[in-house]
């Protein structure tokens, strides 16, 4: 039996345990499987690693020799989706799309009901003991909600929002059939004429050089005065100079910001001291289920892998996810 060098680079989103381990060894023999953690991996464990679960360091990746299929444990691949990163052109890169949604969509409605209800005001006003009440400025089931990217994470999201009674829209590149839970599917062509509609704008879009800066000073200015933008995909999608600006000047009411560009957000930004702002350190996809359901994407697409068949999740290096 030939053996296939299989390398595990653990972190917090992928890291089998013994009887996930004790699972592969039984339905793949044929893989030599090296457990390391993802920054402790030597130059020549990578080179004869035919398969790698991970994240590699992108310089490393020309080292990889023998790489023929990479997994990451992550939605986004921006970094992996140079085809010059890797010794052979024929590569097979896969993410995992699919593991994060639930949470993060169950994050951007926390973020929506603590702006709506105050309750981040009223944590603050709890280190002063001031007793001061706020109205909402709207109801939640009366707030049109609009996302910018229809994936995973839009698609939890969409039946989350819909479920609290709001008027739900969504845009992508291409057009699908419009499910229950959306009230209008567009696409990104049409964005332009949406903004002004939305109550609360999420970016859940994929990191693309055409998803880049989508969310400029142009298009936020066309934002409903008074609304919010929560950033749940990457921070390179948003113009965070003229997000900023227009916190501050009143425009819109409050920002959700779970991406930074740069991350970690800098001491001297701003943003960490806006009332109207809530920063969290890319955590938005923690759950105590990612490192299995990674592993499980793992396990299915190795028997594929074996089979010679298309994998799932798999990336095109075109649309680069």
């Amino acid at each position: 039996m030939k053996r296939i060098e299989t390398l595990f680079l653990t972190c917090s989103h992928f890291n089998p345990d013994a009887s996930e381990l004790a699972r592969v060894r039984e339905a793949y023999p044929e893989l030599q499987v090296t457990v390391t953690d993802e920054h402790s991996y030597t130059s020549e464990q990578l080179e004869k690693a035919q398969i790698v679960v991970g994240f590699p360091k992108t310089k490393d990746l020309p080292m990889a020799k023998n790489l023929k299929w990479l997994q990451t444990p992550s939605a986004g691949v921006g970094q992996y989706v140079d085809r010059s990163l890797y010794a052979h052109q024929d590569i097979l890169l896969t993410n995992a799309v699919g593991t994060y949604g639930r949470q993060i969509a169950d994050h951007v409605i926390g973020m929506i009901i603590g702006f709506n209800h105050y309750l981040f005001t009223y944590r603050d006003q709890m280190k002063t003991q001031d007793w001061e009440r706020y109205f909402p400025v709207s109801d939640i089931w009366d707030s049109t909600l609009l996302m910018i990217g229809f994936g995973d994470i839009g698609k939890n999201l969409a039946l989350r929002a819909k479920a609290m009674g709001m008027h739900v829209l969504a845009v992508k590149r291409t057009l699908t059939e419009k499910p229950g839970s959306v009230d209008g599917l567009h696409t990104t062509e049409e964005l332009d004429s949406l903004l002004p509609l939305a109550d609360y704008v999420v970016v859940c879009a994929a990191s693309t050089p055409e998803t880049e800066g989508i969310l400029d000073r142009k298009r936020i200015g066309l934002m409903k005065r008074g609304a919010y933008l929560i950033n749940v995909a990457r921070g390179t999608l948003v113009d965070q100079d003229a997000l900023i600006d227009a916190l501050e000047s009143g425009h819109l009411a409050g920002a959700g910001l779970d991406v930074t560009e740069p991350e970690p957000l800098p001491k001297e930004s701003k943003l960490w001291s806006m009332p109207n702002v809530l920063v969290t350190p890319h955590a938005s996809g923690l759950s105590l289920s990612d490192p299995h359901q990674v592993f499980e994407i793992f396990f299915g697409n190795t028997a594929l892998y074996l089979q010679g068949r298309k994998l799932r999740n798999l990336v095109d290096f075109d649309l680069k996810y």
